[in-house]
């Protein structure tokens, strides 16, 4: 055997380590509460995407695409279920990794994990270990998420552009977040980017 099908082979077990490496979340189901970031009054009506995302075996970087997403909306406590997913197919060459959260809600902007002890300046794979650990704890008991009040116009039309999630998700998949965000694009007079979707 070569020295070059010597590296080969090892770069391909390499990627296949880093693949299995990734560690898979907790399978759910998931509970947060959506809350005021200012004044942490639970928010109702807020759209939640659960995106997930498979990742292979590739060279020399691993490959993601879009696997699937899951639509909730909070109720009049706050609160949304993902629900649960199954991860058992998981293998050291494909993984099924998540889940990554879009949030919206008119009036608001950016959200973040209330009470979160993500330690400073992590390396790639702390922030791995601490993702897996945070939804743990979501299945546990739970997790908050405060949304930060867009007070001003300018500060909703800043919103709007993040509006938009990832282009592989099927619009179909996503009537509420659709029709919510295109409601707030016409408040500010301009065109709905679905309307075929929001009639």
């Amino acid at each position: 055997m070569t020295r070059r099908h010597l590296i080969t082979i090892a770069a391909g077990s390499t990627v296949a380590a880093l693949v299995l490496a990734w560690p898979a979340s907790a399978e759910g189901p998931w509970t947060l509460q959506i809350v005021d970031a200012e004044t942490a009054r639970p928010l109702e009506g807020a759209v939640v995407l659960a995106v997930w995302h498979e990742k292979s075996a590739a060279w020399p970087h691993p490959e993601w695409k879009y696997h699937d997403v899951d639509e909730t909306v909070s109720d009049a406590t706050g609160h949304v279920t993902i629900p649960a997913r199954d991860l058992s197919g998981n293998s050291g060459l494909r993984a099924i990794v998540g889940p990554r959260l879009e949030i919206f809600k008119t009036g608001y902007g950016n959200w973040r994990f209330e009470n979160d002890m993500m330690p400073p300046h992590p390396s790639s794979e702390e922030m791995r270990q601490y993702d897996h650990e945070r939804w743990e704890r979501a299945a546990r008991a739970g997790l908050v998420i405060g949304l930060a009040p867009a007070k001003t116009k300018p500060e909703r039309l800043r919103v709007l552009p993040s509006c938009h999630p990832d282009h592989r998700i099927p619009i179909e998949r996503i009537p509420r977040w659709v029709a919510a965000c295109d409601a707030e694009r016409v408040a500010h007079g301009l065109r709905p980017t679905h309307p075929e979707l929001t009639r």
